[in-house]
């Protein structure tokens, strides 16, 4: 009886041994695993709190690359604009400067002819004139006054023609030139040198470089 007691004392105890282990176990698995999950946790907060700052630091790192090239971009977009409108203002530049010098030039061109027509007409006039003269100086019967009052008007208006750029042929004694002399007949003549004017039949005029009516001029023949 008192084996089969001690058998049973025994027993009990290795039981609440075996249960102490058992617990002492289970808890020793739940603080681990309590342990791994915090670690677990704090892993997983690390990498949460990493993970967005270096997204962020990548992300703005490629927005500032982003900008550089669209500045560049848009810096030789400008470059490019400005270079073409430079061109274009020069070449609107070119071209009023064209057309001042082409509608300056119509203008000048325009005045000429007109002036140069005007003193075409106005030569007859002058050569009438200056045949009255002549003809007051040779008649006797003709006053004075009126003989000086017309050689005064004879010079008034051959003043204003030379202030216009008009002035009086050369002739008798020059060589003959075909682009101011208008030659009528060669004659012979012993005083004169051949391919030389001999004599003026009528003046010519020329306004500035252009003959606005060539010298009608005898030729000694050569």
């Amino acid at each position: 009886m008192a084996g089969k007691k001690r058998k049973e004392q025994r027993k009990e105890q290795w039981e609440e041994k075996t249960e102490e282990q058992e617990e002492q176990t289970a808890e020793d698995i739940l603080e681990e695993g309590e342990n791994k999950k915090d670690k677990r946790e704090k892993e997983a907060e690390n990498v949460v709190q990493a993970e967005p700052a270096e997204i962020l630091e990548e992300k703005a790192d490629d927005i500032e690359a982003q900008s550089e090239v669209d500045l560049d971009r848009e810096e030789k977009n400008w470059e490019q604009e400005k270079e073409e409108l430079f061109d274009q203002i020069k070449r609107k530049q070119a071209e009023m400067d064209n057309l001042r010098r082409i509608n300056k030039k119509e203008q000048a061109e325009a005045r000429e002819y007109a002036l140069y027509d005007f003193l075409c007409k106005l030569l007859p006039v002058l050569d009438s004139l200056e045949r009255a003269v002549e003809s007051a100086r040779a008649d006797e019967d003709v006053p004075d006054a009126h003989v000086d009052g017309l050689e005064m008007i004879y010079k008034l208006l051959f003043q204003i023609l030379d202030q216009e750029g008009v002035s009086v042929i050369e002739a008798t004694g020059t060589p003959f030139d075909p682009h101011c002399h208008h030659a009528v007949m060669e004659v012979d003549s012993e005083e004169d040198e051949p391919g030389h004017v001999v004599e003026e039949l009528q003046k010519g005029y020329r306004h500035r470089e252009r003959i606005l009516r060539p010298a009608m001029v005898k030729v000694c023949r050569e």
